[in-house]
């Protein structure tokens, strides 16, 4: 085998029978028990990026048409298999991303790789979409958004690992550039996203997420490239004379932002070491308000008809109700007494609400361990869990304070009798608890550090961008006390809420 000459691994015999057998232990392969022949119907070559001691490394992208078994709802399936071969084993690779070994010509050998891994594929396909790269057939390019061309060029010296992707049927690697620290520098890392069954149509999450990003958002991860290729389409019924080129996103570029450490985690170890969470409080409230402005920016919202407000208020009538009687019996009876003039003041105000609230997008499924920290003045939104349409945005302002209010309570039930009955509160002089501010823990009053925080949360939110009289309203009071009745349930009669963060109906 001569170096010079170019390499085409659907050239080279067993290839393709290698490849079958590495894909039928993939989790996004669609017919991992049975054996089926593929068809190569596009994809592209890369150059090899500098520095790799391989003289006879070949990068390639391949995709396949694939036939599905009888009784499927489509005849065929295409996927996506980015590939490196090479002639000999490489560190740059790694043993996890080895498919197999192809014996070629004078006795020498092909060893072929998951691009997705291999950091030589891993930087010629960040440097197509930085540099907005396309193939000399004009059939596939890359795209720089958000700044990303004016990055640093991506080297063979960058690290990488294997992390669960957020979108459908695609495999994602953490890359981190060369120079930047493995603890921080989060808002420098990217993750790539090789999708597996490409589409001319982006699936909708990828699609919401691109949006976006064109719309400057900066409350998500933001895609900062993608690479778009090329496959033959057959019509059904058709033979191979009259395909057509299709062309769809075969890679997606983004911030780590889900891979950075999230606001649950920071809120436990605050807590845990006796520090206040205030100024990470206002800022989780702001980003998640402007996280809402930005998905109505690009979405829409739209009032409430009549007919929605009064089914709303009675349905939030009747689940606080209900949400009352089962747990009053585990109040005792001076607080069973205050809160059931709250509730019966909070139902009257419900039958009496004439407000609309505006409907619009938002994640649906939200809690603080969406909310990852880039860096000291940025945190972003994980699109983990999808979105929803046509909901109350303040919906997502309950789920993540009751994903808060129940770590309090965890920590709670982990910590000594001594601090859980200490009088003493989280203050202005107790920092936020930081790598470089390790300290015994201080005492806690759980209700008051609680209440602080949601306060401030709650101060964040109606500062940002978003539409705020959702989180000024009787219907977000009352969501909130049943969500609160429900955690007491849960927690066997403990209570994290002080009667000042509940006692507001007439607010």
């Amino acid at each position: 085998m001569t170096t010079a000459a170019r390499i085409r691994g659907e050239e080279q015999p067993g290839f393709i029978d290698i490849l079958i057998n590495w894909l039928s232990h993939q989790q996004w392969f669609p017919t991992p028990r049975r054996r089926r022949s593929l068809t190569r119907v596009g994809g592209l070559r890369l150059p090899t990026p500098e520095g790799d001691p391989d003289p006879g490394l070949f990068l390639e992208l391949h995709i396949f048409e694939l036939e599905l078994p009888e009784g499927s709802d489509d005849s065929v399936a295409r996927i996506s298999v980015p590939v490196v071969l090479r002639t000999r084993p490489s560190a740059l690779a790694g043993k996890s991303a080895f498919i197999g070994k192809l014996a070629v010509e004078e006795g020498e050998e092909l060893w072929v790789y998951d691009g997705a891994r291999d950091r030589a594929f891993l930087a010629a396909i960040l440097e197509m979409a930085r540099r907005r790269q396309g193939t000399r057939n004009g059939r596939s390019r890359g795209e720089a958004l958000a700044g990303f061309e004016q990055w640093e060029p991506f080297t063979l010296d960058l690290r990488r690992q294997a992390v669960e992707s957020t979108l459908p049927d695609a495999t994602r690697t953490l890359v981190q550039p060369a120079g930047v620290a493995e603890d921080g520098d989060w808002d420098l890392k990217v993750v790539v996203d090789f999708l597996r069954r490409p589409a001319v149509e982006p699936v909708d999450l990828s699609e919401a997420l691109l949006r976006l990003t064109t719309a400057h958002s900066t409350a998500i991860p933001r895609v900062l490239g993608t690479v778009a290729g090329a496959w033959e389409e057959r019509l059904p019924g058709q033979d191979w004379a009259s395909a057509e080129w299709e062309t769809g996103q075969l890679v997606v570029i983004r911030e780590a932002g889900a891979e950075a450490p999230d606001a649950l985690s920071l809120a436990r170890s605050a807590l845990q070491a006796g520090k206040t969470f205030k100024k990470s409080a206002r800022a989780l409230g702001e980003t998640l308000g402007d996280f809402h402005a930005d998905l109505a920016g690009s979405f829409g919202s739209h009032p409430q008809t009549a007919e929605q407000l009064k089914a709303m208020a009675a349905e939030a009538q009747q689940q606080l109700l209900g949400q009352w009687k089962k747990v009053r019996e585990e109040f005792d009876e001076d607080e069973a007494a205050d809160l059931n003039e709250v509730i019966d003041l909070m139902a009257m105000q419900l039958r009496d609400a004439d407000e609309s609230l505006m409907l619009q997008h938002i994640h649906g499924q939200l809690t603080a361990e969406r909310l990852h920290r880039l860096n000291r003045e940025r945190w972003v939104v994980s699109e983990v869990g999808g979105f929803a349409e046509h909901v109350l945005g303040f919906q997502d302002v309950i789920s993540t304070l009751m994903s808060l209010a129940n770590m309090v309570m965890e920590v709670a039930s982990e910590t000594p009798e001594i601090i859980q009955d200490s009088e003493r509160a989280v203050g202005e002089e107790s920092s936020e608890v930081t790598e470089d501010n390790p300290s015994a823990p201080d005492p806690v009053n759980f209700g008051q550090w609680y209440e602080e925080l949601s306060s401030l949360f709650l101060e964040g939110y109606r500062s940002s961008d978003a539409e705020s009289s959702g989180v000024d309203s009787v219907f977000f009071r009352a969501a909130m006390l049943t969500e609160a009745l429900e955690l007491f349930s849960r927690w066997q009669g403990q209570w994290v809420f002080r009667p000042s963060m509940l006692l507001q109906a007439e607010n």
